[in-house]
């Protein structure tokens, strides 16, 4: 069955899986949610015959629910306000108001004008050319009169409400398609109204007063399900033909929506999908479906967010694991400026990680700055794929090169029981790795180096790794605001070609790897292959690449052969 969207003019209400939930902008300009269950009609919709008669009964039915649901402010104890009750009796009155005068309007511009004007151009004329010409005229009014009042205060919002509905139908949230989803209640209705004024203004039944009404009224409720199979079938459609035929229509009921509109609708949306029941209403709390629906659009202009950041900063505020946010329904008005906060900083580039000053990384929690690189989780990948090496050879040295933030020598020491050292050429960064290591419980020898040169000279280890810097010089400046922002050049510029410290670490790695000891690296895109080969040329065999959670090539690593070993002694003793 399809979704039923319901605009009104502060809000929108959505009938989805036998239940009804309001999004809605209240008296005092907070934004609320409603909902309950509604009894199931899933079954009757399977029908041709009937389906159209329901979706129209049932939409006429559930707008005067959505209307009461908007009623019931406050809290069960607690009376509701005269303001707020005036503002919704006011509303009401509008509206009874509105339908008296549309009537009025109607009678004289679609019962006496087209009469009027037909007698002042035809003096005479056949009663078939007649009833074309009035049928056509009152069709033409009608648009006329829908297209004025889209600029009318009191309908704009209405449509606009169904602009944002129709891109919650098409499941589009670009501004350009809010008006391609032909199936929604508006434009339905609006289709029912011109081509049955169009049939029954042609047919022009004239017999008696009694069965004009009975024969009209038919007239009417046949093309109420042809209206609804014929849009069902155009939304359903792919021809670009066929959506734009139906936009003619769509246009006189809608509007663009503006950001509240979007924020409204996809607030509605998270509600009315994420929960199974409602919650009464919390006057002095802010439901947790409008505050991710603020996040998401505010999201929306930054390419390199991910919709999980939301998950993550609400997590972090709220001091708890993502799990348990997924049935938070409320925060408190502190909680929601913490988190709108995060947001919009999370908006303009900023890092989680740089944010709030740590990030999680294989389950241990790492402080970072801008002295150090915020371990991204493809570095998980990295780890992962060391461990289980030294598991499955039970390697007992490891060494660490270019650690910043101390994350991998961290993690490998967390989970192993081995001696692992660290090297880094930046201060900052060793003094961040040092506390980092401290709090969680594990000890590293953290070493002041440029890769190997401050190592002793016979120091050998059992298995290195390494993520160091690997993009090109040139290539800094174009990276996202997020990257070459808030983490240093140091830890990013991998020379000429990106490939610099790859070539020195696998130059010099031999002569500080035991026996059968292996190299692991971390690389950028399309740059596994040429490492793999630079492994080959420095004497490294059994290398393998391994693809990270995208299906990039991400990790390169490799073991040191003989050959190797011999040549490396031979130099040794040379000198």
């Amino acid at each position: 069955m399809e979704k039923i969207v319901l605009p009104l003019t502060n809000g929108i209400g959505i009938y989805d899986k036998n239940k009804l939930c309001v999004s809605y902008i209240d008296y005092y300009g907070e934004k609320r949610i409603r909902g309950c269950s509604v009894k199931p009609y899933n079954k009757l919709f399977d029908s041709i015959l009937l389906r159209g008669y329901i979706y129209f009964f049932l939409s006429l039915w559930l707008y005067f629910k959505v209307f009461m649901l908007q009623r019931e402010v406050g809290d069960k104890n607690k009376p509701v306000s005269s303001a707020e009750s005036l503002g919704f009796l006011s509303s009401y009155i509008m509206i009874i108001a509105g339908i008296i005068v549309a009537f009025l309007i109607g009678l004289l511009l679609l019962g006496v004008l087209p009469s009027f004007i037909f007698n002042q151009l035809f003096f005479s004329s056949s009663y078939y050319f007649r009833s074309f010409f009035i049928a056509l005229l009152r069709f033409a009014i009608v648009c006329l009169l829908f297209i004025i009042l889209k600029f009318c205060p009191f309908t704009k919002g209405l449509y606009s409400f169904n602009g944002a509905g129709n891109q919650l139908l098409s499941g589009k949230s670009e501004n350009s398609r809010a008006r391609a989803y032909p199936l929604n209640f508006l434009n339905f209705i609006l289709n029912v109204f011109l081509i049955s004024l169009f049939v029954v203004s042609l047919l022009a039944v004239n017999i008696h007063f009694i069965a004009n009404f009975f024969i009209n009224l038919a007239i009417i409720l046949a093309i109420i399900p042809f209206c609804y199979e014929v849009l069902r079938a155009i939304s359903l459609s792919k021809q670009p033909l066929f959506k734009t035929i139906s936009l003619i229509t769509n246009y006189l009921v809608c509007n663009k929506p503006n950001l509240t509109c979007q924020e409204i609708a996809m607030s509605v949306i998270i509600e009315s999908s994420t929960f199974d029941s409602f919650e009464d209403f919390k006057k002095d709390k802010i439901p947790m479906s409008v505050l991710r629906a603020e996040m998401q659009m505010k999201l929306k202009g930054n390419e390199q967010a991910e919709e999980s950041d939301i998950d993550w900063i609400i997590a972090t505020i709220l001091n708890k694991n993502r799990a348990e946010v997924k049935l938070i329904r409320y925060v408190t008005q502190k909680e929601y400026r913490e988190i709108a906060r995060a947001c919009e900083k999370r908006a303009k580039g900023q890092p989680i990680s740089s944010i709030f000053g740590f990030v999680d990384f294989y389950g241990v929690r790492l402080d970072v700055n801008r002295k150090v690189l915020s371990p991204r989780m493809e570095t998980e990948l990295l780890v992962d794929e060391a461990l289980k090496k030294i598991r499955e050879q039970e390697l007992k040295e490891v060494l660490d090169l270019c650690t910043g933030s101390g994350a991998i020598a961290i993690a490998i020491a967390k989970y192993y029981p081995c001696k692992v050292s660290a090297t880094d050429v930046s201060k900052g960064a060793l003094s961040v790795a040092q506390n980092n290591a401290i709090k969680n419980g594990v000890k590293i020898d953290f070493i002041l180096s440029d890769l190997f040169k401050g190592l002793k000279k016979n120091k050998k280890y059992d298995i290195i790794v390494s993520n160091p810097p690997y993009i090109k010089s040139e290539d800094i400046e174009k990276l996202d605001v997020e990257v070459k922002k808030y983490d240093p050049r140091i830890a990013l510029d991998g020379g000429e070609d990106g490939l610099e410290f790859y070539r020195n670490i696998i130059n010099d790695a031999p002569r500080h790897l035991n026996k059968k000891g292996w190299l692991f690296f971390e690389v950028g895109v399309n740059q596994a292959q040429t490492v793999k080969d630079l492994l080959q040329e420095g004497g490294f065999d059994d290398i393998e690449i391994v693809k990270d959670y995208n299906k990039i090539e991400r990790i390169v690593y490799g073991r040191i052969s003989k050959r190797n070993i011999t040549k490396d002694r031979k130099k040794q003793n040379k000198v």
